[in-house]
């Protein structure tokens, strides 16, 4: 546990410094068109790619003890270059209908999307297979390398062509082919006896249909994710333009960044061990679930109580002076991030059981309140009416998925256990923060410094509370 804190915390703290130098270097219009560039990946990625490595993740071990890993990741590798291709395709259809443009010129968003979906899916599927089949300190070191590479490279390329989007995301993207081909290297080291493809190795019909059967509801389930925390970037850039966008972007990054942070901690420590346990068929879902459900759940919760609380100091940490009139962003970031979390954590009840169709209904509320209610808020509030609208979607989402999910492994009791705590904490987080704000205030930066860890401090005891049972168990 202590390597995996310690490679998240490197992780974190580099990704949190690239936003810093990102919004110092970038205008609000590049950063805009670095969200929507972002975007446009995501959703071919959602769509076409996530589906397939949620398979593997779920197959993964049996595959590597039959010997059959590393010709389905040779498949896989073949099945990304197709949807690179067909994203160039469809790109260019939808830049010659006049629906997508944004200021970036098609052929680069073209070259930016198709390496984005090998380049960075290399990266996100080799390394952190091995963290699910046990190599742990090779994930973190590769983990913690790819970030610090990624923006190395951006601020490499920015500083000698332009500062600019494009050059910026190429950055990002020389850093994930780097080590994200260097994982994959190790990780066909450490799997099982490589069987070449034959005759009976081949694809069967039979594959396909569980790929298939598997995979077509969480496409669905993905676009509507993606349309419901993504798709508002283009109604922003729409309706009232990038420097707007890319403010709003900013400060939701913040929150996006530490949240992602503290998820991936939790999910590199707990999830193999779930995963582990639902092949293994010696375990109930039901409580493997419920187990991985009361680490994630009540921790992800204290870290939103913790944003909106530091909301103010955190914009003038972590963003550049440009962009200090997105803290009011940070809050909502949190609130919808935080939301994508606990979601996250109740898809997996459909991803256990292996009905991912579950997942359409919740998904359909949330994109549609999403991006309606998003139109309908930047008329009345400006961009701020976007986070209220996807803090909104993200609460009606959760209300649907337990109601439909919640029985099947008796969560209803389970998740108003889970909220009174973390209720009582982050009043006591708020409670220290107004009397340490009254005590130290007019000491500009310096009041900012300590407030921030004082309170981080407390934060980080009262996650230990939450977790440290969970940890024992695992252990």
């Amino acid at each position: 546990m202590s390597l995996v804190i310690f490679g998240r915390l490197a992780q974190f703290i580099v990704a949190l410094i690239t936003i810093k130098v990102a919004t110092s270097l970038l205008t609000p219009s590049e950063m805009g068109k670095v969200s929507l560039i972002l975007s446009t990946v995501a959703f071919f990625v959602l769509l076409l790619v996530n589906p397939v490595g949620m398979f593997i993740n779920r197959r993964l071990h049996s595959w590597n003890e039959t010997g059959k890993a590393k010709k389905y990741f040779i498949y896989h590798l073949y099945y990304l270059c197709l949807i690179s291709l067909f994203s160039a395709v469809f790109l260019y259809w939808l830049y010659n209908s006049g629906v997508l443009d944004f200021g970036v010129q098609i052929y680069w968003l073209i070259f930016l999307t198709g390496a984005s979906i090998v380049f960075n899916t290399i990266n996100q599927t080799s390394i952190p297979s091995l963290n699910l089949l046990g190599y742990t300190p090779q994930f973190v070191i590769l983990t913690v390398a790819t970030v610090s590479s990624s923006f190395f490279f951006a601020v490499l390329l920015v500083y000698l062509y332009a500062y600019e989007a494009k050059y910026w995301v190429l950055g990002i993207l020389a850093g994930q082919l780097v080590l994200g081909l260097f994982g994959l290297k190790i990780l066909f080291s450490k799997l099982g006896k490589y069987e070449s493809p034959s005759s009976h190795m081949a694809i069967s019909r039979k594959h396909l249909v569980s790929l298939f059967s598997f995979s077509w509801p969480v496409m669905i389930a993905a676009v509507l994710g993606w349309s419901q925390f993504q798709g508002y970037r283009y109604v922003v850039e729409w309706q009232i333009g990038l420097a707007s966008l890319g403010l709003f972007a900013a400060g939701y990054g913040v929150s996006a960044g530490l949240i992602a942070g503290f998820e991936s901690v939790l999910t590199t420590y707990f999830q193999p061990k779930m995963y582990k346990d639902i092949n293994s068929k010696q375990h109930n879902e039901q409580l493997v679930w419920q187990r991985y459900a009361k680490s994630v759940i009540p921790s992800a919760l204290l870290v939103v109580g913790l944003i909106a609380i530091l909301s103010d100091d955190l914009v003038r940490i972590f963003l550049g002076e440009k962009f200090y009139a997105a803290k009011e962003f940070v809050v909502w970031g949190a609130l919808s991030e935080g939301a994508r979390v606990v979601i996250g954590v109740y898809s997996l009840i459909a991803h256990i059981k292996m009905k991912t169709q579950w997942l359409i209904v919740p998904s359909v509320i949330g994109a549609v309140l999403s991006i309606s209610l998003s139109i309908i808020f930047l008329q009345k509030f400006g961009v701020l009416g976007v986070g209220i609208a996807l803090s909104v979607a993200g609460l009606a989402s959760i209300v649907a998925i337990h109601v439909l999910l919640a029985k099947h492994v008796a969560a209803s009791f389970l998740i108003f256990k889970l909220i009174l705590p973390v209720g009582a904490f982050i009043a006591l987080l708020w409670g220290w923060s107004m009397i340490i704000g009254d005590l130290i205030s007019g000491y500009g930066g310096v009041e900012i410094i300590l407030r921030t860890t004082i309170i981080g401090l407390l934060y980080i005891a009262l996650q230990y509370l939450l977790l440290r049972d969970f940890v024992r168990e695992a252990h």
